[in-house]
């Protein structure tokens, strides 16, 4: 068994290196995120290394200054990124493994490799940017609670890379999380209310620093709408533009999780995206049919409410902010896995209990 999971592995090892190349060469005919982070469209070395120690972008450019100093190829960087994006997979794979103990075997085929293999979340953990670190730290924070392992590297470095990138992805996480535990934990009233009031704090420090790097700097609810309905506006004349404001809440979801589809795919990389989608819409509809027929029936653990309800919250906000469908595959990359593995034990179990009743 342990040979063949090396094969398996190993396979995927090559065929993210495969989509390390396609990811660095579209780089190439689009000057993107990965040339800035390289120093490519900034003259980095005018500055020093501590003018980069912020949150956010410059987190990025604090890490890569070192190799950019050397002079260090472009390709080199995707390549060390690539790498981080893929221990960042095995990591979630772990994961996976163990909430579902291994359950997920339909026909002899282990449905969790299957879904680690879809090609955008290859395509964004392979490139230089921001996607493969916090990847990497949602996988390591997720194993961490599955399996109350908090002293390790991984969660440490990966808890602490996601709140310094991206604290808005901290925010909704430990959001999720503290909900779920607060409703489910057999905690004394007064622990709630300690652990609540210390979940407020950290939240509000994770919130502040997500409007700083919003540039909104304080809290108004007026002027949060305004950014959020210019960032919209300012993707009206991308190459997929989405006309979100149009749409109802429903309706934006629908998009925003699983846009494009078939009809709508109008070249090889929308096809590639189109076929994606189509799966995880199918996976879905029938996580929802299994939800409203067996509800009762099906038991819902921890981490599958964590992965769910993150879900949920993360496309609630994005659908504020985004309107393109380039950057729908590219942000839900972060959460879908998760949720999908989610989604399929939902099934496994509405098939179990409707076998058992047969």
């Amino acid at each position: 068994m342990g040979s063949k999971k090396n094969k398996i592995l190993f396979i995927l090892f090559l065929y993210h290196l495969f989509i390390t190349v396609c990811s660095y060469q579209y780089a190439l005919n689009h000057m993107g995120d990965s040339h800035f982070y390289w120093g490519e469209t900034i003259d980095v070395l005018k500055h020093s290394w501590l003018d980069f120690a912020h949150f956010g972008n410059d987190t990025l450019l604090f890490i890569n200054y070192p190799l950019i100093k050397l002079g260090v190829p472009i390709f080199i960087g995707f390549l060390l990124y690539s790498i981080v994006g893929f221990f960042g997979i095995l990591k979630a794979m772990q994961w996976a493994e163990r909430v579902t103990q291994n359950k997920l075997q339909y026909k002899g085929v282990n449905l969790i490799y299957l879904v680690f293999l879809l090609p955008n979340l290859h395509f964004w953990t392979a490139t230089l940017g921001k996607e493969p670190l916090v990847f990497f730290g949602l996988a390591a924070v997720f194993y961490a609670l599955a399996s109350n392992k908090y002293k390790t590297v991984s969660f440490v470095l990966g808890a602490f890379l996601l709140v310094l990138i991206r604290p808005h992805v901290a925010l909704m996480l430990f959001m999720t999380v503290i909900i779920v535990f607060l409703f489910h934990k057999k905690w004394s009233i007064s622990q709630k209310v300690k652990i609540g009031l210390g979940a407020l704090a950290f939240m509000a420090l994770l919130f502040y620093s997500t409007l700083q790097l919003a540039k909104i700097y304080y809290f108004n609810w007026s002027r949060i709408q305004y950014y959020n309905e210019f960032s919209i506006r300012s993707f009206k004349h991308s190459g997929s533009y989405v006309p979100m404001l149009d749409y109802t809440i429903p309706h934006k979801l629908e998009a925003f999780l699983f846009q494009p589809l078939f009809f709508e795919a109008h070249s090889l990389l929308s096809m590639l995206a189109s076929f994606e989608n189509g799966i995880v819409l199918l996976i879905h509809l029938l996580a929802l049919y299994m939800i409203s027929t067996r509800f009762s029936k099906i038991q819902w653990q921890d981490w599958m409410k964590i992965a769910v309800l993150f879900t949920f919250i993360a496309s609630l906000l994005y659908i504020q902010r985004y309107a393109n469908l380039g950057i729908f595959m590219r942000t839900k990359m972060q959460f879908i896995p998760f949720e999908l593995i989610a989604l399929l034990y939902v099934i496994k179990l509405g098939l179990a209990k409707s076998n058992a009743t047969n």
